[in-house]
């Protein structure tokens, strides 16, 4: 399992590198798989609520409803239509890319188990929608969805004919039944707009909607596809033939066919067995390169001002500011909430008291990691510093998360492992470069890919000057650079090299270095 895992991810690391050859990283659309599957869910409800204000309600009326939509002489009721069909085509899609995606980045384990659990009904939600979706248009590929439905029913301790005799006969299929599944229709996605809230309740800055460039792309991608290749209705419904061949909607309509091949019971054992799997995902053994569970994010009350920062940057709102408990000025103090730490270290670097500038030989920070004190982190770097014998010397800190950053370290380059580049306070750069280093590399997973969400976010926005605690002002900005390599050590080295090359060179401003790839798309 261990071996598969690394494989996996390995395999994501390069298809999203592929992705940063066409896109920017920032608008690479494997990165924003939840967020664009949310903006589907916003152009269906949008669409939704104008095709419901045209629709018949009525056994007569439901097929042409879809039908006037289909042959509107001005293409608005095709545009519409088809928005509604290729949105709920790659809502559905998406959703599942994202549930993959989150499965190989382990993204199932610790405090993201809250995030999980809550996401699988809503792949149940959105496929119930989806498919009474198809029944309210009421042609051939609906009645036989729906019988298929009814025979699959069957297979439960229910009285699931009691559908078939009630609903399916042309003697009493009334007008009710197309109320009933509308009122499904409608009625289930407003239960996933509410269950999208519910999971990501313990995310901060939860990125909802996808970047600009994406959301237009999409919207005219739905567009062009909805005039070019418009959906369709089949024939009427005629419920007493069912024809022998039909086009069906394989997003949607695919457990059908299944239910065939694996015979009811089947398809049923092998949904729960599915679901329970990732329901069960969470209590999985860390992986390995996670190593052992790390001790959650400690408030030390003598030197927390009660600023609120570590609250602010925290990725998973696991920091609190809360009234003062020890009498002291200051009105707040910061709590942590041991259950949803990350021990990401973030709150470390936003702290300002996270310095090593500080005259005190036994360093304490306001928030610490006690796995990881700042004091450690202020002796490893006079210790790495000191013990270079070759030159020009380069500080390297580097996530822990780009796995194997240590074998960068020789007589030159001294390497100090964070749990996350955000961890990095920029006072600690100017302390490495007081200590004697000629030049600070700091390198972290892919930009807009951070494993704990928003380090390199805040790294960007602290050592730019838009977010506190900032780098000073007058911080050699020439000596210092920025890398998102992921696991990419060769880009690493690169950017070392580059950097070594360049100390002479006069102040420039701090070199943020993309993935290459993307570098050859722009050139």
């Amino acid at each position: 399992m261990a071996c598969l895992t690394s494989i996996l991810r390995r395999g994501d690391e390069r298809l999203t590198g592929t992705f940063d050859h066409f896109f920017a990283p920032a608008n690479n659309p494997w990165r924003h798989l939840g967020a664009l599957a949310f903006l589907c869910l916003v152009i269906l409800v949008g669409s939704g609520i104008l095709a419901y204000a045209l629709y018949d309600t009525s056994v007569s009326g439901a097929y042409e409803s879809g039908r006037r939509l289909q042959l509107d002489p001005m293409l608005l009721g095709r545009l519409l239509r088809g928005l509604h069909r290729y949105a709920a085509d790659g809502f559905i899609l998406l959703t599942a890319l994202h549930l993959l995606r989150e499965a190989v980045r382990g993204h199932f384990l610790g405090v993201r188990w809250f995030s999980w659990i809550t996401g699988i009904p809503l792949v149940w939600l959105l496929w119930i929608a989806g498919l009474t979706g198809f029944w309210l248009l009421w042609d051939e590929r609906a009645l036989f969805s729906m019988t298929a439905t009814a025979e699959w029913l069957q297979a439960l301790p229910l009285s699931a004919d009691l559908l078939a005799r009630n609903f399916l006969t042309p003697d009493a299929l009334n007008d009710r039944f197309f109320s009933l599944v509308i009122f499904v229709h409608i009625g289930v996605p407003l239960l996933l707009l509410g269950g999208v809230w519910v999971h990501v309740q313990r995310i901060s800055h939860a990125r909802i909607w996808p970047p600009s460039t994406l959301t237009i792309g999409s919207l005219a991608m739905f567009g062009l596809l909805a005039l070019v290749a418009p959906a369709e209705s089949l024939g009427p419904a005629n419920t007493g033939h069912v024809p022998a061949t039909l086009s069906l909607d394989w997003f949607y309509l695919f457990a059908h066919p299944l239910v065939v091949i694996l015979s009811p019971q089947g398809a049923w054992l092998l949904a729960a067995v599915l679901t329970l799997v990732l329901a069960l995902m969470p209590l999985w053994p860390l992986r390995p390169h996670a190593g052992r569970a790390r001790a959650p994010a400690r408030v030390d009350l003598a030197n927390c001002n009660g600023c609120g920062r570590c609250a602010a940057d925290c990725p998973f709102g696991a920091v609190l500011m809360i009234a003062r408990t020890d009498g002291k000025r200051h009105p707040q103090q910061a709590l942590v909430i041991a259950d949803q730490c990350a021990a990401c270290g973030i709150c470390v670097g936003a702290c300002p008291s996270s310095t090593p500038f500080r005259r005190m030989e036994d360093l304490v920070s306001g928030i610490e990691l006690p796995d990881t004190p700042v004091a450690t982190l202020r002796q490893q770097l006079r210790q790495r510093l000191a013990a270079l014998t070759g030159a020009p010397k380069i500080m390297l800190f580097t996530c822990r998360q780009a796995a194997g950053g240590p074998l960068l370290a020789d007589a030159a380059t001294a390497v100090i492992e964070l749990e996350c580049a955000g961890m990095l306070p920029p006072s600690f750069v100017d302390y490495a470069l007081r200590l004697g280093a000629r030049g600070v590399v700091i390198a972290g997973c892919r930009e807009a890919d951070c494993e704990f969400r928003l380090g390199d976010r805040w790294v960007q926005e602290r050592f730019g000057g838009a977010r506190e605690p900032r780098l000073r002002t007058d911080a050699p900005r020439d000596r210092i650079a920025v890398v998102w390599s992921g696991r990419d050590h060769q880009l690493i080295r690169r950017t070392i090299a580059s950097l070594r090359a360049g100390l002479t060179l006069s102040a420039r401003p701090l070199a943020i270095v993309p993935n290459p790839l993307h570098e050859e798309h722009h050139a």
